[in-house]
């Protein structure tokens, strides 16, 4: 028992000495539907999140958040709950501003669309850049879909697009 005991203060002292951020933000993006089934590109401005960031070291980050994010492409606008993971390696890094690239695994579960050929799950691997600097931040990034997003037979397409993030942290 003193051993949990202490196990869980080390825990904590250790979580409160690292300098986390929650992280609010709103975005666009540049939809696409690419493979066998296409559809043509479309902006797409309702994104908005919340990430939460710790730091592993003064050069790594890692993250995680939760966004309803629009996709798709023209004439075609499925919303989804999206959940990300991310790893950030910070190439600049001082007391205000911080510059780095990050990747990491996405999975996303689509709410509002009724089409029947439309699959639910939504997952794939994002990569970008971020710069922040105080408390404000921008990412820019590209999501690739690895799912496949129609459910008929044979026929592969996938979810891609560039998005850009502006976010403020506390």
């Amino acid at each position: 028992m003193k051993k949990l005991f202490i196990m869980m203060c080390l825990c904590t002292m250790a979580l409160c000495a690292n300098a986390q951020k929650v992280t609010i933000w709103y975005g666009a993006n540049m939809a696409k539907v690419s493979g066998d089934v296409k559809v043509d590109s479309e902006f797409k401005f309702l994104n908005v999140g919340a990430t939460y960031t710790a730091p592993i070291s003064d050069a790594f980050d890692w993250s995680v958040g939760a966004a309803y994010v629009t996709k798709g492409g023209e004439k075609w606008d499925p919303s989804l709950i999206q959940i990300d993971a991310n790893a950030y390696y910070n190439f600049l890094s001082d007391e205000n501003v911080k510059v780095g690239v990050l990747a990491g695994p996405y999975v996303g579960y689509m709410i509002n669309d009724d089409d029947a050929e439309a699959k639910k799950l939504d997952f794939g691997i994002s990569a970008g850049v971020q710069g922040s600097y105080k408390q404000f931040s921008l990412k820019v990034g590209y999501e690739f879909g690895l799912s496949n997003c129609i459910d008929v037979s044979g026929v592969s397409s996938k979810m891609n697009g560039l998005y850009i993030r502006l976010g403020y942290s506390f």
